[in-house]
């Protein structure tokens, strides 16, 4: 009896000691079936390069699987770099405790770079190891860290939306300011704030907003900040307007103050081995300021010769039609007021010798021009016999007459269905502009008169096929006769540069593109050359229409003289 009792107990300590591993004097559960761990790993960071950048924390994610039938116990990860990386530390141990049959678990370890980091490939080696020896096979990830580039922040650019859309700030009047704030640097800007601080005799208006938050800029990358103000009468003409922008970053260092390029009345202006492949930022000589605020041809208007004291010139820009039905000229306002400003400035018109209009009615192209029956209008009444030179330029709606086909200018009150009763001819135009005493005479047309548009037909209820336009007209002997389009065709819009096509082109020509031999004398044969290049093609391609500028005239005639 004695004999079974012992052996009884015998067999219960065998039996228990298949229950206990020993670790140390720590014994530690176990189930009579092994376990069987698998691990897999995963690199991320925040800027989504898949680089570890300087200053960035970026997470290993370590996930273990015991897919077999007994618990693992006690799992850890032991982490090892293949070098030493100045400036990067992690944790080197990491616990996952039990992992149950069946079940798995995930932990992250957190690699932090300093601003000292450098740039390498980095390899680490991961061995899970499990307290009954169960271990996993071993992982290695690979991925490349970075060294620290700062951040440069520019203003790149600044624009204005002024209430009378000449792109000048002027006494009182309210402008709103758009001004670019771009990282050229290639680390990335964070927490960046914008503030603004004006000078006397600037008033913010709006909202009264002068503190903005951009936050994060990436390399390369641009934000926008936009605010309203005013001037008082203080600021004369020519003057600088004392706004200053001040940019600060999480960094003091990387900080910038700068004060505006702005002037009164002065035209202005974004065991197997994951490999981490990395997205690299671009090189330094594909990093493009990022411009598109201001316009070039608003912004630099090249100074020129004077006009003559006696020099004439009709500026009409036709843009809101009264008419139901009638699309307003995108940018004809605009193209006129810039127009204007070349005639001044690059022309040299004086202010007082320019008849300027915008939206101008039946009534005032009578007025200026004089009707059918009496050529004797404003223009003529301005003419001094024989020395006077004339500069006309139109930007506005052109149409057929349905029954005559006869083209006309569209004024602003102008139903286009009846064009021959409240439209102005244009060979009325050519015929009372060949009746001036004038020495020469330019006229710049920016407009079809083909009845159709961008935004579809002037006409109601007619089909474009039924709509003909006359082609040939008499204009004046003593004239340059520059049109956008021929006469059946559409003229189309530039809508990145805020003015028709044309318009822009021939403005841009005037800038000295035009020039082709550099002599600073941009004659018609030269804008002829220049706007068939430019406009036929980016019609084409801008708005898929055929546009090509008609000119008529003497090719060696002197269109305008500038300075460079």
């Amino acid at each position: 009896m004695l004999k079974i009792i012992f052996s009884f107990f015998i067999s219960i300590m065998l039996s228990s000691s298949l229950a206990f591993a020993e670790k140390g004097s720590h014994k530690i559960g176990v189930f009579p079936a092994p376990p069987d761990i698998t691990a897999s790993v995963k690199f991320s960071e925040p800027s989504g390069n898949n680089i570890l950048d300087a200053e960035e924390t970026g997470i290993l994610t370590i996930t273990v699987k015991n897919s077999g039938k007994g618990d693992a116990f006690d799992v850890k990860a032991e982490i090892s770099s293949d070098k030493n990386i100045r400036g990067l530390s992690f944790e080197r141990t990491f616990s996952f405790g039990a992992i149950p049959a069946g079940k798995s678990n995930t932990a992250e370890v957190k690699l932090k770079s300093s601003e000292n980091i450098s740039t390498d490939n980095v390899s680490f080696t991961i061995h899970i190891k499990e307290a009954n020896g169960f271990d996993a096979d071993p992982l290695k990830i690979a991925f490349k860290t970075k060294s620290f580039e700062p951040p440069k922040l520019v203003i790149a650019d600044i624009g204005i939306e002024d209430q009378n859309g000449n792109s000048k700030v002027e006494q009182m009047e309210n402008v709103e300011m758009t001004v670019r704030i771009q990282n050229m640097g290639y680390g990335d800007a964070r927490d960046v704030t914008v503030d603004i601080v004006h000078g006397n005799n600037v008033f913010i208006g709006g909202q009264g907003i002068t503190h903005f938050e951009p936050g994060s800029i990436q390399a390369g990358k641009y934000k926008d900040i936009k605010f309203m103000f005013y001037t008082n009468k203080q600021i004369k003409n020519g003057e600088r307007i004392p706004i200053e922008i001040k940019i600060k970053e999480a960094r003091p260092q990387f900080a910038l103050s700068k004060a505006l390029d702005l002037a009164m009345n002065a035209p202005q202006k974004r065991t197997e081995e994951i490999i981490v492949k990395g997205e690299e930022a671009p090189k330094k000589a594909d990093m493009e300021l990022a411009t598109g605020l201001s316009v070039d041809v608003d912004m630099q208007i090249p100074a020129g010769k004077n006009a003559g004291k006696y020099d004439i010139a009709v500026v009409i820009g036709n843009r809101h039609y009264t008419s139901s039905g009638v699309p307003e000229v995108e940018f004809a306002d605009r193209d006129a007021r810039i127009m204007k400003e070349y005639l001044m400035t690059t022309f040299g018109y004086k202010p007082e010798n320019i008849i300027y209009e915008e939206d101008a009615t039946l009534s005032r192209f009578n007025e200026i021009f004089g009707s059918k029956d009496n050529p004797n209008g404003k223009l003529y009444n301005y003419i001094k016999k024989d020395v006077s030179n004339v500069f006309v330029y139109y930007a506005g709606h052109g149409a057929p007459d349905l029954n005559s086909q006869e083209a006309y200018f569209v004024p602003v009150d102008a139903n286009p269905q009846y064009m021959a009763a409240n439209g102005y001819r244009l060979q009325t135009f050519y015929d009372n502009l060949s009746k001036l005493p004038a020495k020469n005479v330019t006229i710049v047309l920016d407009s079809c008169f083909s009845g159709n548009t961008q935004k579809g037909m002037l006409f109601k209820n007619i089909s474009p096929a039924m709509v003909k336009v006359k082609k040939q007209y008499s204009g004046p002997q003593n004239a340059t006769i520059i049109t956008s389009a021929a006469v059946d065709e559409v003229s189309a819009w530039y809508g990145e540069k805020k003015h028709s096509l044309f318009t822009y082109y021939f403005l841009k020509g005037l800038q000295g593109n035009a020039d082709s031999n550099s002599d600073s004398k941009i004659t018609v044969g030269e804008m002829k050359q220049y706007l068939k290049e430019n406009v036929s093609y980016m019609a084409r391609r801008v708005a898929g229409t055929e546009q090509n500028p008609v000119i008529s005239g003497n090719e060696n005639e002197l269109l305008v003289t500038i300075s460079k």
